[in-house]
């Protein structure tokens, strides 16, 4: 992760060994199709829903959204796409 990248994480409040650990996870995905990639991400949200409570999930979907400022143009709208449909589900 860059400096720039940490200073954003920092306005977030998002826990930077929690952080750590997801971007070493990210490289699971690496050299995975968007298409793997996506339905994986609606296998894991099943997963959630069944265990969190709806105040816990929200607070999920804040977090997710917080991201949003290290992320380019292109992915925003891809993000945006996924929320859209893991909140239909």
């Amino acid at each position: 992760m860059n400096e720039k990248s940490k200073k954003k994480l920092d306005n977030y409040h998002i826990d930077k060994s929690e952080f750590k650990r997801n971007e070493i996870e990210a490289k699971n995905y690496e050299n995975k199709s968007e298409e793997e990639i996506y339905l994986q991400v609606i296998q894991i949200n099943e997963e959630i829903e069944k265990e969190m409570s709806y105040e816990e999930y929200e607070i999920l979907f804040q977090k997710l959204k917080s991201i949003r400022t290290l992320l380019n143009d292109e992915q925003n709208i891809k993000l945006d796409s996924l929320l859209k449909k893991l909140k239909k589900n």
